[in-house]
């Protein structure tokens, strides 16, 4: 199984899995850390690299974040470098169902493909959608 690390600003991620374990049910080698005002960069990288050690296997581990650029995708990528982790940016919630649905049938780059083409999928343009049905 592939060991998820989900990271966001605020509570982002923790209202991510809760949205994630309603649709998928509860899960396990899930860790959510959000930053937060006054925290410091050196304080979330600890809890990230706390979780790291506890997986045990940072070759199968894989970060999520929330914003490209931001805290915590620039902490997902020093873990990148120090351990060896793989990371992605930009999550939202369709790609986040379908990294924790496929991480037990496929390796990580497989994961790390269908999870960058599932989030590009889950953007939408209702608009879009309407025009297509009224042809």
């Amino acid at each position: 199984m592939i060991n998820l690390i989900l990271v966001s600003h605020g509570s982002l991620a923790a209202g991510m899995r809760e949205a994630a374990e309603m649709i998928l049910g509860e899960q396990e080698q899930l860790e959510v850390f959000g930053v937060f005002p006054g925290d410091t960069m050196e304080s979330f990288s600890e809890k990230i690299e706390k979780a790291i050690r506890v997986f045990g296997d940072p070759d199968s581990t894989l970060i999520l974040s929330d914003l490209p650029c931001g805290t915590p995708s620039n902490t997902a990528m020093m873990m990148v470098l120090k351990h060896h982790v793989h990371a992605l940016s930009g999550c939202n919630l369709p790609m986040l169902v379908e990294v924790l649905a496929m991480r037990t049938e496929v390796g990580m780059e497989e994961l790390l493909k269908t999870a960058c083409a599932s989030g590009k999928a889950g953007i939408i343009s209702a608009e879009e959608i309407i025009a297509e049905r009224q042809k």
